[in-house]
């Protein structure tokens, strides 16, 4: 059965999806979460603006793992698609609560250093890494739910180049007697 275009764009939908939310949460680990006024200190050292990274170490490696999941997605069929689509729809969610729970956001202020007492400012929460780190769950989980839903439906990249059928195209006979004379062999002899 050939495939159409019709047929792969849910295919294609999904790794856009999956390639979305990877640099989503990709941007999210290297956006500034929490701005920092200068001398302020975090266990005892002086800090910068807080990224995604400082905060938590979970943005960059989930962003592999949806990378990772782009290639599975295409490589992969049948159930094995909709168990990845499951995986994937989990680690959206569990990226959600991560982000919405505001653990991330735990981080004990020491206080100023010496020199900066009178410097005005708290720290104060961005919106953008934050939003991003959504976004990329979000979409994380939308991907794994489309693939869950119409995985097993979609075609698989690598079966056009899977070996065909044993069945060969039967030629026309009078092909046959041609080639068959050509070979040298006599026809009419065959039984």
């Amino acid at each position: 059965m050939a495939s159409t275009p019709a047929s792969k764009r849910p295919l294609w939908i999904v790794v856009g999806v999956l390639l979305l939310s990877a640099a989503a949460l990709w941007g999210s680990a290297r956006l500034v979460w929490i701005e920092v006024p200068p001398g302020t200190t975090v266990d005892g050292a002086v800090t910068g603006d807080l990224t995604g990274s400082d905060l938590a170490a979970w943005p960059t490696p989930i962003a592999l793992f949806g990378l990772a999941a782009v290639a599975a997605a295409l490589g992969a069929r049948g159930w094995a698609r909709r168990v990845l689509g499951v995986l994937l729809l989990a680690v959206g969610v569990w990226v959600l609560w991560l982000t919405l729970g505001g653990s991330a956001y735990d981080v004990t202020w020491t206080g100023r250093a010496p020199g900066y007492g009178s410097e005005p400012g708290e720290p104060v929460r961005t919106l953008w890494g934050p939003a991003a780190a959504v976004t990329g769950g979000v979409l994380m989980a939308a991907g794994g739910a489309l693939l869950t839903w119409r995985g097993h439906r979609m075609p698989r990249m690598g079966a056009r180049y899977a070996a065909p059928g044993t069945q060969r195209a039967r030629k026309d006979p009078d092909t046959e007697l041609w080639d068959a004379l050509s070979d040298g062999d006599d026809p009419t002899t065959r039984s």
